[in-house]
């Protein structure tokens, strides 16, 4: 009998302790999880796209052909890949700050969606 109360004593803390925790650990270590995950999936899709070779690149002619035409047409490409693979980048820099924007506001939408439910029912 008192192996089951115990039980029952630490189950219950165990569960209260969790809910109340677990909004805690959301801000805290969750935040830092999510803030990392977005960070290298920038990093990630830069390395990716390899702007830095196009901007370090951006006189080299392009397949060795060193005539004045030949330049021009090189510089003009690069500065086009360029503007596209950077506008790639601020998209999806854009798009991995509102996923850490709605995990930020997800818990307490969540928890009013559960209370108007809750005082709408009674």
């Amino acid at each position: 009998m008192q192996t089951f109360v115990l039980g029952l004593k630490y189950f219950f803390i165990d569960l209260i302790g969790g809910i109340i925790r677990w909004p805690i650990w959301w801000y805290t270590r969750g935040l830092v999880m999510a803030g990392n995950w977005g960070i290298k999936t920038i990093k990630m899709y830069a390395r990716m796209l390899a702007l830095s070779v196009w901007i370090k690149n951006i006189f080299v002619p392009m397949f060795g052909f060193y005539d004045w035409q030949s330049r021009l047409i090189s510089i003009f490409m690069r500065i086009v890949n360029i503007i596209g693979r950077s506008i790639g980048i601020i998209i999806l820099s854009i798009g991995v700050l509102i996923a850490v924007v709605i995990y930020v506001l997800i818990l307490p939408v969540a928890a009013l969606a559960f209370f108007y439910q809750f005082i709408g029912g009674l």
